[in-house]
This record gives C-alpha cells, sequence and structure tokens, in this order.
C-alpha cells in the first residue's frame, strides 16, 4: 500500500477506492496494521484535529415495535427483557439532556422504538422536547425515528430538530439476513429525505452480526455514495432472546481495523464509536482516536448500561482530545478544568 499516497488524496477529501478498501480489510501483519493506523490518524487529524464529538440518547419510547431487526431486543418478535413503555412526557426528555449536557454531550438524540413516529400526540411531544432542548440547552438536536418520510421530517425540523440519525444496519448484500420487515431501499430513502431538507444526516451500522469483511466494505462505500455527514459505528452487543444472542463479539483488532476502514474511506466525515465500545474493546478503548475515530458515545444506550461518564473523560484526557462544543452555543459545557471544550474543526460544525 502506498500510504503516503492515501493520505495526500485523503487531505483533498478523496478516500480510496474498493480495492484498496479490499487489501486493507485482509491485513493481519503487524507492522502493515500499524501503517495503517498511523494514515488512518494522521487524516483524521488532518479533517477533525484533536476534536472530539460526544453525544448522547434518550431511549424515548421502548419496546413493542412491529420490525423483526435481529439485533434489537426492543423488537415485539422476539421475546426479551427490554423495557416496554410509551413515550416520556416531554419535561422528562429536557430534563435528560440538560443532565447529558453537564456530563460534557454535544449532541442529544431523541430514540423511539417503531417503524416510524406518525402518532400526532407522539410527535407532539416530540416537538415541545426538541423545542425545550435548543431553548435550555443550547444542544444540537438529533432523533432517530425510524422510518420517518420527507414530511414528517419537515414537521420536525421546523420544531428544532437538527440531525436525523437513521442507520443502514449493514451492507445491502447482507440486509436481508437481518431485517424481514423492511427493505433496504426503504432504508435509504429516510436517509436521502433527511438529506433533501438540508438536515446534517448520521448514518452507519452495526458490526458483528455475521457480515463479511467484504460487506463491511460495501457498507462503507455506500455511506459515502450517499454522502452522510456522521458514520456510527456500533459493535453488536448481543441480547438475550434475539436471534443473535449467541453470536460471538469481535476482538478489539476487527473493531479498530473497521474504525481506520471507515476512516480512509470517507476522510472528512465524523465517525462516532457508539454501541458495544466497552464489551467489543475492552481495555483498548482509547486507542479508538489512533485508529480515525472522532466522536463517541458518553452515557447509557437504548436498552443496555453505558460506560461510567467519569472513565470515558478520563480515556479523553489521556488521549489528548478537546471535546467539541455544541454548535451556536456562547460558552461551552463546563467540564473537568483539564479537560478542554472549545473551537471546531476544519468542517466548520
Amino acid at each position: 500500500m502506498d500510504w503516503q499516497d492515501i493520505g495526500v488524496r485523503a487531505a483533498k477529501g478523496i478516500g480510496i477506492s474498493e480495492e484498496e478498501a479490499l487489501q486493507i480489510v485482509a491485513m493481519t501483519d503487524p507492522e502493515e496494521l500499524r501503517h495503517l493506523y498511523q494514515t488512518a490518524q494522521g487524516v483524521r487529524r488532518t479533517w477533525k484535529a484533536d476534536f472530539v464529538n460526544t453525544c448522547g440518547i434518550s431511549n424515548a419510547k421502548s419496546g413493542r415495535c412491529a420490525e423483526a431487526c435481529s439485533f434489537c431486543s426492543q423488537s415485539a418478535h422476539f421475546n426479551t427483557d427490554a423495557p416496554k413503555y410509551s413515550m416520556k412526557k416531554a419535561d422528562t426528555l429536557v430534563a435528560e439532556a440538560k443532565e447529558a449536557f453537564a456530563q460534557g454531550v454535544r449532541e442529544f438524540s431523541l430514540v423511539a422504538s417503531g417503524r416510524a413516529l406518525t402518532n400526532k400526540a407522539e410527535v407532539a411531544i416530540i416537538k415541545d422536547a426538541l423545542k425545550g432542548i435548543r431553548e435550555e440547552t443550547g444542544l444540537q438536536t438529533c432523533a432517530s425515528l425510524g422510518l420517518m418520510s420527507r414530511e414528517g421530517l419537515e414537521e420536525l425540523k421546523e420544531a428544532g430538530l437538527m440531525s436525523v440519525h437513521h442507520n443502514l444496519e449493514t451492507a445491502r448484500s447482507f440486509h436481508k439476513n437481518i431485517v424481514s420487515t423492511h427493505s433496504y431501499d426503504e432504508e435509504v430513502d429516510t436517509i436521502k429525505a433527511a438529506k433533501s431538507l438540508g438536515m446534517y444526516t448520521c448514518a452507519g451500522g452495526i458490526f458483528g452480526m455475521g457480515e463479511s469483511w467484504a460487506q463491511r466494505v460495501e457498507l462503507a462505500l455506500e455511506l459515502r455514495d450517499l454522502d452522510v455527514d456522521s458514520v456510527p459505528l456500533n459493535f453488536l452487543n448481543p441480547r438475550p432472546g434475539t436471534p443473535l444472542e449467541e453470536q460471538a463479539t469481535l476482538p478489539p483488532e476487527d473493531c479498530l481495523k473497521i474504525i481506520a476502514l471507515f476512516r480512509l474511506v470517507l476522510p472528512t466525515k465524523d465517525l462516532v464509536v457508539c454501541g458495544g465500545r466497552a464489551l467489543n474493546l475492552g481495555d483498548r478503548q482509547g486507542e479508538i482516536f489512533e485508529a480515525g475515530a472522532n466522536g463517541m458515545m458518553i452515557g447509557n444506550y437504548l436498552t443496555t448500561a453505558g460506560r461510567q461518564v467519569d472513565l470515558d473523560l478520563d480515556m479523553l484526557e489521556a488521549a489528548g482530545m478537546v471535546v467539541r462544543a455544541p454548535p451556536h452555543l456562547p460558552h461551552p459545557p463546563s467540564l473537568r478544568p483539564t479537560l478542554r471544550v472549545e473551537g471546531t474543526d476544519r468542517n466548520g460544525l
């Protein structure tokens, strides 16, 4: 591999080719992997410096989902112990956002189970929550509400929604092995609807569900074609009662190689490491930035507990990362005195 040429192209915003990506995922030699991570870290610094995006979520409505996604404990098709409750109240969601803000989160996402959020009363709650979050915290607002239409997203955008999260979950060629109740094109259409409204788009996948390395490359290239803004990288945490409950977790080296692959395919995009981080990476979590990531989720996930916030802040401090302040805030959130929160990156967000 011509690592210098890859770095030069990346500095111009040009990602690696499919052929190069397939060469990278076949690498096992420690010296080759060292060059891979050095290059990925250099690309991350070129475009993102040492800024890190921190995001948090609220499981605003949980369980009883009619969709059958093999990884998800909230599906009504599977017998799991995931919590089941209706949409939380708007003031509860705002309070959760304020708590996340105090912990150093720059983007807060409201996540609701179900095929799509269409119930008018639930939409009204989300709109009230978005307004409150913007007014009381200034956080970047995000929502993950299923297969939303352009009209539904436009209504939420008018209420203060800035970012739309919708994962493709996996490669097109593997999607049917994971999801049986909706098509890949329906996933893509939701992302395209958000982009048509000029919204910040957040789309990625879950790794370790049985897909091949070639399919991981396929997903990265699909996301590049869609020109999403941010890519959440999740590593499967097998949930009891789901079809994937016996799936083995990924080795840390595989997780780091996936991060580096996506950084070199998508040099200018935000790469945010989310679900399954602690379980799959263990004591190597701090290496995600060396592999090219520039973001991470802080706090709890949808149905599983996250790592203690102080441990994540320790990790950021040790890595020399700078927490990027939420957009449009006159003052960044106050964390510990030794952990910097400031500025912007080359993308201006």
